[in-house]
């Protein structure tokens, strides 16, 4: 182990600390000096500036002033200069004023008072010369070796007409001053209108012309430039020479290298570093003690921690301080102490665990939560007491007796003021024992003492029992000892609700949850004993499967509760009618099933049918209704209609639904015939399953004929089975098992899309047909999208939908009315013809006839075959005609084969006629051929007709 002491820096903490506390002292100390440094350096630019402006700005004044002495000066030479020669005195102002000097005029050639030379000067512009007619001298600058000349102008005679100029060349030194007595870090440089350099007091480095066009705006200002990799300062000042010299501004820039303006930063930078690298070198100092006086009683601190993770409890840390880490020792020590307890209590409660886990065994779990609860905190005694029930007072109380150390398991009362405590306490109360003692069933002995503490045991809100534990001392417990009561209570809570649970799970599994009675999982198992039973016995045994009639429209009419409260009632029933050897269970929704079993012969079977039959019929009063329901039983017998459970349960089904089709309220043994019929309708089942896959529906059509014409009007869709093998099917063989199984809304959607792409090419041959007509199914009409599919089919056909009448029966209108009318209603506002198909042999149609938005109603076959040769029997067929006339409803009449049944027909003003007599449903090529010529037969009638006529 690395000694502290003497190389406590290769500890990562020591130096983690040493570089937090050179950080801590460091940081604000650079962050300080690094914020002045920065304000300082923003305040000497600042006054660079400053100075740079003021000096820019009396440059600009004397240059100004300079040109104005100028222009005093040649108005004083153009007076003398005709003298010749020129005074000594004026010659001398001249030559250090002017390098040359001229006079000009447009009649003679130039004069030059000196320095005969010329000047160069070219011709002016017209604003020139106005400019100098108006006395105000003329100011020209020319570029000429890199250096600039600059010439001033002057009017001789200005109020004269072709007066001669004085032209002079200004000396720069006079006009830009003496350079040696400009500051030396300090660039003063003048610019013309183009941003040309004209003057500058150094040579380099000076703002280029981009550099101005750039950061000039404004008659002044200030920028920064650069030239290789330098900063420089810069200000501006503008003089403005238009009005009084004719020539645009020039421009006074005034520079200085940013390093020139901070060069006193640099004794700063000195003292700042000195005094960082000092400042550092002391906090080192400083941190490396109280690093050493830190780390070794951590160290310590560390081993103890250390053995503390090899589960040693018992060794102590000893520090000879005073200070926070001689408290921080003692608290570790006393942590210490705790977690051995704690770690002792957590391994008995994790062998708790695993006895809950693995078996389940209340009693053992007691007995070992009672030994531990006994050994790791100060109790005399403790016992555990678990309710048999929750409604109940029942109690079973398990305590160790202190002589034999064996677990003892008794019996008690809780009584209710007992409960209502442990109800309201449920972190538990003490209570005195010579008071509530014995209303918890606490047994009194010798060393009891006078407090005990009970604790409930509760799990999920609800309460399984509770733990009574007496102390050696009287007195409160400290909140820890309290914490392990609890955590021990909470084992055997959770042990006890897991117990209950699984017993309720395996009554749920077993028992249906509405009735009580045995479920289906249940009634299987005891059918297979029974099964087993009655083999080895040869004995036989009878399966009763029990379907409620009619109580579905019990339950749609008042309500589910209603509902259950009678397969209630029923199953009571039930178990009245049986033998308690005998079994009834509920399988689901209203079907039940029955096992009897030691059966002496059938009659027995049919005697606790007719029994449960007659039972039934019986009123079930519920909540004051009265309730009729019946019930459709069928019977299967062991070993001669099924030798196991699924032939058994398969055929007495089969021969309950053949009971309900009969009518229901009976009961018929299974027979094998039955098994026929179910393999038959599973056969077709599975071929109309194909048979729409691969569209193998045809449709005929039937024509609807006109009696007052004898032309076809319309036609009747009627679907057929083109089966592979056995060729054309009447939808009777095949309807009602396409009606039970739901396939009736796909069939019906083929029907719908079929017709009216039939229709389609009628119309596109000429065929005159005014609509056809396709029959809905009770199933394709409540069936969500059957309005989308109808608007589809008109839509994908171009068909109008006046042109399609849907033919709807009675039964429909049996469920939702609501519904359906709001369904009705839609298809009548788009625009379809409702007709209601075998009118009158239906629910109640007088009832929804006037507010149902039906166009037509179709007079049933049935009735139509009344109608004899004397005209007899046609008495229902007539009065549904005139009902339909009086509500301006149209009547056809299906089934017409007779010339009879047509003259009654007619009689009673039937506006469509369809039937035998006229014509059987045809293919769609040969009933456009049977439209096309009963029209040109009708036509050469007429046209016969009118000759005959006109020939009379």
């Amino acid at each position: 182990m690395i000694k502290l002491e003497k190389k406590f820096l290769r500890s990562k903490v020591a130096r983690r600390m040493l570089l937090f506390f050179m950080l801590a002292a460091f940081l604000p100390v650079l962050f300080l000096a690094f914020l002045a440094y920065w304000e300082s350096n923003k305040l000497l630019v600042t006054q660079a500036h400053t100075r740079l402006d003021a000096t820019s700005n009396i440059y600009k004044t004397s240059i100004y002033d300079r040109l104005l002495l100028l222009n005093q000066e040649l108005k004083e030479i153009s007076q003398h200069i005709s003298q010749d020669p020129l005074s000594t005195e004026l010659e001398v102002r001249l030559r250090n004023r002017f390098h040359h000097l001229a006079l000009q005029s447009p009649s003679s050639p130039a004069v030059t008072p000196y320095e005969n030379k010329d000047i160069g000067i070219e011709s002016l512009s017209a604003s020139a010369m106005q400019h100098l007619s108006s006395g105000k001298p003329l100011l020209l600058t020319q570029q000429q070796n890199g250096k600039a000349r600059i010439f001033m102008v002057l009017a001789q005679q200005p109020s004269t007409r072709d007066t001669a100029l004085l032209i002079a060349e200004i000396v720069p030194d006079y006009l830009w001053g003496d350079i040696d007595t400009f500051v030396f870090d300090t660039n003063l440089c003048v610019y013309s209108e183009s941003n040309t350099k004209i003057f500058c007091t150094h040579s380099q480095p000076y703002p280029s012309s981009e550099n101005i066009n750039a950061h000039t705006r404004g008659t002044k200002g200030e920028f920064i430039w650069q030239e290789n990799d330098k900063n420089y300062l810069a200000n501006y000042h503008e003089i403005f020479l238009q009005a009084k010299f004719h020539t645009p501004r020039w421009l006074i820039v005034a520079s200085q290298p940013e390093t020139e303006a901070l060069n006193s930063l640099n004794k700063f930078n000195m003292i700042f570093w000195s005094s960082v690298i000092l400042s550092i070198l002391l906090i080192l100092l400083f941190s490396m003690i109280q690093i050493r006086r830190v780390l070794v009683p951590l160290e310590q601190l560390i081993d103890g921690t250390r053995r503390l993770g090899g589960h040693d409890f018992t060794t102590k840390v000893t520090i000879a301080s005073s200070d926070e880490f001689g408290e921080l020792a003692s608290s570790f020590n006393i942590m210490s102490e705790k977690l051995g307890n704690q770690f002792e209590i957590l391994a008995a409660l994790s062998e708790i665990d695993r006895e809950i886990l693995s078996t389940l065994n209340i009693e053992k779990i007691a007995e070992d939560v009672l030994k531990h609860l006994q050994h790791s905190t100060d109790i005399r005694s403790a016992s555990i007491a678990v309710i048999n029930d929750n409604e109940s007072q029942q109690m079973r109380i398990y305590r160790i007796d202190e002589k034999q150390k064996q677990l003892l398991v008794q019996t008690g009362i809780l009584q209710d003021t007992a409960r209502q405590l442990l109800i309201h306490h449920s972190k538990g109360v003490w209570i005195d024992y010579g008071i509530m003692g014995q209303q918890f069933g606490i047994e009194k002995t010798t060393k009891i003492s006078q407090n005990v503490y009970i604790l409930p045991l509760n799990w999920k809100d609800q309460m399984v029992g509770f733990i009574a534990l007496q102390p050696r001392i009287d007195g409160n417990w400290q909140i820890d000892t309290i914490k392990y009561i609890q955590d021990y209570a909470d084992r055997i809570a959770v042990a006890l609700f897991t117990k209950n649970r699984e017993e309720l799970l395996v009554r749920q599994a077993r028992i249906d949850a509405l009735t009580g009675l045995p479920n289906r999982f249940l009634f299987i198992e005891q059918l297979q004993k029974e099964i087993a039973q009655a083999q080895r016995a040869e004995g036989k045994l009878a399966i009763l499967y029990l379907d409620l009639d009619r109580f579905k429209k019990v339950n749609d009419s008042f309500g589910h509760s209603i509902g259950d409260q009678l397969l209630c009632d029923a199953g009571k029933r039930l178990q009245q009618c049986l033998r308690e050897s005998d079994t009834v269970a509920r399988l689901g929704g209203d079907e039940f099933a029955i096992l009897i079993n030691q059966l002496t012969s059938e009659h027995q079977a049919t005697f606790i049918a007719k029994h449960i039959i007659n039972a039934l019929a019986e009123p079930f009063f519920i909540r004051g209704e009265e309730n009729i329901i019946a019930a459709s039983i069928g019977i299967a017998i062991y070993p001669q209609d099924g030798k196991n459970i699924e032939e058994l349960m398969r055929n007495s089904d089969i021969a309950m639904y053949r009971a309900k089709a009969k009518g229901g309220s009976q009961h018929i043994f299974f027979e094998e015939s039955m098994n026929d019929e179910v393999l038959k309708r599973a056969t077709i089942e599975r071929e109309l399953r194909r048979a729409i896959s691969e569209k193998q529906f045809v449709l005929h059509y039937q024509p609807q004929i006109d009696p007052r014409t004898n032309l076809p009007r319309g036609v009747e869709a009627l679907v057929r089975w083109n089966h592979p093998t056995n060729g054309l099917i009447a939808p009777g063989y095949f309807i009602h098992i396409a009606e039970d199984t739901g396939l009736i809304a796909e069939i019906g959607q083929i029907i719908l899309a079929e017709a009216c792409s039939q229709y389609r090419q009628w119309l596109n041959q000429g065929i005159s047909l005014e609509y056809v007509a396709v029959n809905v199914s009770v199933k394709q009409f409540c069936h969500p999208n059957f309005l989308q599919s109808v608007e589809t089919a008109l839509k994908e056909n171009a068909m109008p939908a006046h042109c399609l009448e849907l033919e709807i029966t009675e039964s429909v209108l049996m469920d939702d009315t609501e519904a359906v009318l709001k369904v009705l209603h839609q298809l009548k506002q788009l625009g379809v013809q409702l007709s209601i198909d075998d009118f009158g042999t239906g629910y109640s149609s007088m009832s929804y006839l006037e507010q149902l938005p039906f166009d037509t109603l179709k007079i049933d076959i049935s009735f139509v075959r009344k109608i004899q040769n004397d005209e007899s029997g046609g008495t229902i067929a007539a009065t549904i005609a005139a009902m339909a006339h009086a509500l301006s409803k149209k009547i056809v009449a299906e089934g017409v084969e007779t010339q009879t049944q047509l003259d009654f027909l007619k009689k009673h003003d039937c506006e469509l006629i369809q039937g035998y007599f006229f014509s059987k449903p045809l293919p769609a090529e040969d009933l456009a051929k049977y439209v096309t010529d009963r029209i040109e037969k009708d036509t050469v009638i007429n046209s016969t007709t009118n000759i005959a006529c006109n020939f009379e």
